[in-house]
């Protein structure tokens, strides 16, 4: 009922009732606004800038998208693509970092229920890729299709992302118990 819900707002946004874009930006302006702050580890000003930048470009970009059923997996992706485009202004590296690999050969299981607060380090210490799809998936419960879109890469590959961010994950919250 939800989606349905949604699909009819980005519909009518795409038709300029602003009304329903201003729904559509309450309804998705937190979630994306906790998926920039992670992703980018920047001050509350700085986020808040770029999300207006992503509001922007989406309202914007509201009358080309096909399939209005896509509007979440859609907004997010300008949302991604706008913080690696910040990445690269500030030279930024986004890939798997040495000390995400070590954490992976050193990973035993750990309890990940804990502390919230160490476990929220723990997705600021791996890589962004990593940390791109563990929000995506256990903060914005998207499903692994939903991820794929936004993130541009197979299904298979997110998995594996999945797996290697988790074990990543694990191995930064086993370090913080010693």
């Amino acid at each position: 009922m939800q989606r349905i819900y949604e699909q009819t707002l980005a519909v009518r946004s795409q038709i300029g009732d602003e009304l329903a874009f201003e729904e559509l930006l309450s309804l998705y302006g937190p979630h994306l606004f906790r998926f920039v702050s992670k992703m980018m580890q920047a001050t509350p000003g700085m986020v808040e800038d770029l999300i207006q930048e992503i509001w922007l470009s989406i309202f914007k970009g509201l009358p080309s998208l096909r399939d209005p059923s896509k509007f979440k997996s859609w907004a997010f992706r300008i949302a991604r693509d706008r913080v690696y485009r910040e990445y690269r202004r500030r030279k930024i590296v986004a890939q798997a970092t040495e000390t995400d690999l070590d954490a992976v050969a050193e990973t035993n299981d750990v309890d990940p229920s804990g502390d919230q607060e160490a476990l929220f380090r723990g997705l600021d210490a791996i890589s962004a890729e990593h940390r791109e799809v563990l929000v995506l998936c256990f903060l914005e419960d998207m499903s692994y299709e939903e991820i794929s879109q936004v993130t541009g890469v197979s299904i298979g590959t997110v998995r594996s992302r999945i797996h290697y961010a988790k074990h990543a994950l694990r191995g930064f919250l086993r370090k913080e118990q010693v």
